[in-house]
């Protein structure tokens, strides 16, 4: 029954002045008018309207695009539009165009690209400076990272869970639907052709971890085949992904990923980029590990008390494919979100972020942007020469 129906039902059966007082008649038409207010469709009160009118504000808002100006490049790559192919919903820009910079809701600053001569004279009221690295605390810029730590940014964007905007190098994501029947089979199919223990692709030769010193210990007891720029068998570019996935898928069971710094939450590539190879890689601080990747997806060099103890697991493991194959149980659950997803998961979080905030907020500096360098490089965040003195080599 429409609005007015109900009205004219109302109507008849109360109007009816023969019985009922003027007092009474007054009070009826009182209510009738209320009727009316509350039951026609077309007619809403002030409150509803103001309501609505702060929702569609809100959701033009929402829907209105925010700019994100890359100050300087990111060692050479230049980021396009299809890092927000993943959050088309968002409605984001990104741009190197420096005269957007006075419409731009976030200006990303790539902490190693950053020349502290050429930087934007002023920061717009609303506008937020975002620090971006990638690098551990003992690879940040020789000027800018010192210089620019305190009064200058509002937003962290690095690879610790404790930034603004967290960009991790890779994460799980759980699986839509179980694997096939042949799931472990296949798996012990593709493993029992691999011929080979241990491959090391690197290209920085000296680090701040020592992670030659313990490479060069292990290799006493197992063979280790070195590739890339500090080995003469230099097959493969770091950079090449597909190359790394010929050479190791086939033929490897087992990978160093000992990153070069050895700091809190600091997993790279190294790690998550050959999880899909079907390989186990080998970390140097389980702690450093569990916090951010899934348990037993990895061997830890420091669960053993030396290189030796290393090398004779690697090889027990090597001849008891079911203990070896319990590395790859977490495949069953997740799969694996590494390279492709990198740069597009970190600034989509950018994105939301600057949606979340009310139009026109006074953008001011986050807890972790007041001082950069005393939170990124707080004492205890890294180990020097961790491969040497935790080993004792």
């Amino acid at each position: 029954m429409d609005g007015r129906k109900l009205n004219e039902r109302i109507i008849s059966k109360v109007v009816r002045p023969e019985q009922y007082g003027v007092k009474a008649l007054i009070f009826i038409m009182c209510i009738m008018v209320i009727a009316v207010f509350l039951l026609v469709p077309l007619e809403q009160s002030t409150r509803q309207i103001q309501l609505n009118w702060r929702l569609a504000r809100d959701v033009k808002k929402f829907n209105r695009n925010k700019t994100i100006l890359m100050w300087v490049n990111f060692f050479g790559e230049h980021f396009g539009q299809e890092l927000f192919d993943f959050c088309p919903e968002l409605s984001c820009h990104l741009t190197y165009d420096r005269s957007s910079i006075a419409k731009s809701s976030a200006v990303v600053f790539h902490d190693r690209n950053v020349n502290v001569s050429d930087l934007p004279k002023t920061r717009l009221s609303h506008q937020h400076f975002v620090f971006f690295l990638l690098e551990s605390p003992y690879h940040v810029s020789t000027f800018a990272f010192k210089n620019l730590s305190s009064g200058f940014y509002t937003l962290t964007m690095t690879y610790r869970s404790d930034s603004d905007v967290h960009i991790p190098y890779g994460f799980f994501k759980p699986k839509v639907k179980p694997p096939p029947s042949t799931f472990w089979d296949d798996i012990r199919k593709q493993v029992e052709t691999k011929k080979k223990l241990v491959a090391w692709f690197v290209s920085n030769c000296v680090t701040p971890s020592g992670r030659e010193d313990y490479v060069n210990a292990l290799r006493e007891y197992i063979e280790v085949d070195v590739y890339g720029l500090c080995s003469r068998n230099n097959k493969c570019a770091l950079s090449s992904r597909e190359c790394l996935s010929r050479v190791i898928k086939p033929n490897y069971k087992f990978y160093i990923a000992f990153e070069n710094s050895v700091c809190t939450e600091y997993v790279t590539e190294k790690y998550f980029d050959r999880l899909n190879d079907l390989v186990v890689p080998i970390v140097f601080d389980r702690k450093i590990y569990e916090t951010v990747v899934l348990n037993n997806s990895f061997i830890a060099a420091d669960d053993f008390d030396d290189p030796k103890a290393l090398a004779d697991y690697l090889i027990y493991l090597d001849k008891n494919t079911d203990a070896y194959l319990q590395y790859f149980k977490w495949m069953q659950h997740y799969d694996v979100m590494g390279w492709q997803y990198r740069y597009a998961n970190g600034f989509c979080k950018l994105c939301q972020l600057l949606h979340d905030e009310e139009s026109n907020q006074i953008a001011t500096a986050s807890q972790t942007a007041k001082d950069v360098m005393s939170w990124y490089s707080k004492p205890g965040t890294c180990h020097d020469g961790y491969g040497y003195n935790v080993h004792k080599l």
